[in-house]
């Protein structure tokens, strides 16, 4: 038996991670082939961050970095020490992601709110990673994560606009609009 097997033996499979979901893992679909242990925990707002698209090893994609004035829509995930592991192997941890922990609120599906605030673990790219654009299947992804979870698309497009500039976005959101 090889290393990884072992591995996704021993270590466990039960969801106990708060995982923050802010780009792509917003989709179910996706995060289910990614993480096959994963449930849907709710949805949170990380303060004081707001969304960039800055390039990792294939593009460009989501990242949050600090702005005291904003705040980032995220989809909360419980996942397992296994999914963990898939997690860090897929996002390039740590050579193009590294984690970041935040205490925060977690509002359930169905309108309530988890007891106590809850440490949620993110990924985000390196500060020093080259800001860009996106791929527009990549923007249409989390386009349609943010439209699935309630969340203001408008925060998106500033995002796209803070990482190519005013004038590019809105070339940029022309271009997709007519998708």
């Amino acid at each position: 038996m090889d290393a990884w097997n072992r591995f996704s033996i021993e270590v466990s499979h039960r969801p106990a991670i708060y995982y923050l979901a802010y780009g792509s893992n917003l989709s179910l679909e996706r995060m289910a082939k990614r993480c096959p242990d994963a449930v849907v925990a709710g949805t949170a707002k990380i303060p004081g961050y707001r969304l960039l698209f800055k390039k990792s090893g294939s593009g460009f994609y989501a990242t949050i970095e600090q702005d005291a004035n904003c705040f980032v829509p995220a989809l909360v995930y419980k996942i397992s020490e296994f999914d963990e592991a898939l997690l860090n192997r897929y996002e390039g941890y740590p050579k193009f992601y590294y984690k970041r922990y935040f205490q925060l609120a977690v509002k359930t599906l169905r309108g309530g709110r988890l007891k106590g605030n809850k440490q949620c673990m993110a990924y985000v790219l390196h500060e020093e990673r080259q800001l860009g654009e996106p791929s527009m299947e990549y923007y249409k992804l989390l386009y349609d994560g943010y439209a699935r979870w309630g969340f203001d698309v408008e925060i998106l497009d500033k995002g796209l606009s803070d990482s190519i500039g005013v004038k590019p976005a809105k070339a940029y959101l022309a271009k997709f609009q007519k998708l």
